[in-house]
């Protein structure tokens, strides 16, 4: 009998979609880039978009707090990069559109993170804006199965379209640059709104494509995600400040996320201008994705970013330097553990939402608060150093 048994399981194994294996449920994530893009402008297109009929989307901040450790230029370098590692330009490195710049390896993107915990994973990084690939992730991203750079969008979306179609496709990351394009040459107007169109239909094709593999391959748990690395100007022609029009940028998903989407929370002490950093951050991406591709979420990462899927840990978590403390949101009934340059140094209350440093923070220092097992950094600024002026004598 138990032969029989066991000839059998044989037999079913061999059937197509019989294997054990195959059932298990397989993490699959396409991220979408669109550069450029303001959401309200975005949103003038009418509901008939894919963004509205087909995806959870929501406003969310760029360029970090003004004013402290994490403020960095709405430029696309520092905005991508950020979007692609979970933490700021203050541990990046990538500070400007410099082509120079690469991204520190203390802070790997999401290629270098998925190739060392999943070294069979297929990844792909297919862009219209080159310097992603051959500048600020030139050796990040090197162990790449696709990296491709310099295509039109025309071009991007026909090679997402293979890669989604003929390959495992376990990570796919994709940049469009046209509404940028339109925005620098016009401003907002006819031909801005037209490249939103054209984007809303491709992201609609990119869609289509993943329900197709997703019936083809009911066991793949597929995420999909768009974003875009900064704002524009109030005339839609530039970028790289720090107003609130060019911090606010917009992400959106086909999976229902979390209460740090759904519902802001506010930094009391800073809460930005019309509460803009009771957003999600554009750091929340990174963790995000990280987390649906089944890696656990590392407290020495440094990881800025709140994940948008699963537990949040504490929200809002950021420094006060002028107090010499950690702030932070949560309403959880437990404590939560806070690290201070990779050695727990206090635990605390979750609920108390902050914790004053003791030795003060006029050094620079990294700082981890974990909760529920998820975690989240903040570097401090340090305060600046005096400048001695000798007298000449004269």
């Amino acid at each position: 009998m138990r032969r029989a048994s066991l000839l059998l399981l044989m037999f079913l194994t061999l059937l197509p979609g019989c294997d054990p294996a195959q059932q298990r449920s397989r993490p699959k994530a396409l991220f979408i880039g669109l550069d450029g893009v303001q959401l309200e402008r975005y949103l003038l297109l009418g509901d008939a978009t894919h963004l509205r009929q087909r995806l959870y989307y929501g406003k969310a901040y760029a360029g970090g707090v003004n004013g402290r450790g994490s403020e960095q230029p709405t430029l696309s370098g520092p905005g991508w990069v950020t979007l692609l590692t979970g933490v700021w330009s203050n541990k990046h490195g990538v500070t400007s559109n410099d082509e120079s710049l690469r991204v520190d390896r203390a802070f790997p993107s999401l290629f270098r993170r998925l190739r060392m915990a999943m070294p069979n994973a297929y990844l792909a990084s297919v862009v219209n804006w080159s310097p992603l690939n051959t500048a600020f992730m030139l050796e990040d991203a090197h162990g790449a199965d696709v990296r491709e750079s310099g295509l039109s969008d025309e071009q991007v979306i026909e090679r997402t379209l293979q890669i989604l179609g003929n390959t495992p496709a376990d990570f796919t990351f994709i940049q469009l640059d046209e509404p940028d394009q339109a925005g620098h040459d016009r401003g907002f107007g006819d031909r801005y709104q037209r490249a939103l169109r054209k984007v809303d239909n491709q992201i609609g094709q990119l869609l289509d494509k993943v329900d197709e593999r997703r019936r083809r391959y009911p066991q793949e748990d597929w995420l999909v995600m768009v974003s875009t690395d900064h704002g524009r100007d109030y005339w839609g022609k530039g970028h790289g400040g720090l107003s609130e029009q060019e911090k606010t940028i917009f992400i959106a998903s086909n999976k229902p996320l979390n209460q740090e989407f759904t519902q802001p929370g506010i930094p009391a002490e800073n809460p930005g201008p019309n509460h803009l950093y009771s957003l999600p951050a554009q750091t929340s991406v990174a963790p995000t994705l990280l987390r649906h591709m089944g890696l656990k979420l590392q407290p020495d990462w440094l990881l800025d970013g709140t994940p948008l899927l699963g537990n949040t840990g504490v929200r809002k978590a950021r420094a006060d330097e002028s107090k010499g403390q950690l702030r932070w949101n949560s309403n959880a009934s437990g404590h939560l553990s806070i690290l201070k340059n990779g050695h727990v140094v206090a635990q605390v209350p979750a609920a108390g939402g902050q914790w004053r440093d003791p030795e003060g923070m006029k050094q620079q220092n990294d700082y981890v608060l974990v909760l529920d097992g998820t975690p989240a950094a903040v570097r401090n600024r340090p305060e600046p150093k005096a400048v001695v002026i000798e007298e000449s004598g004269y």
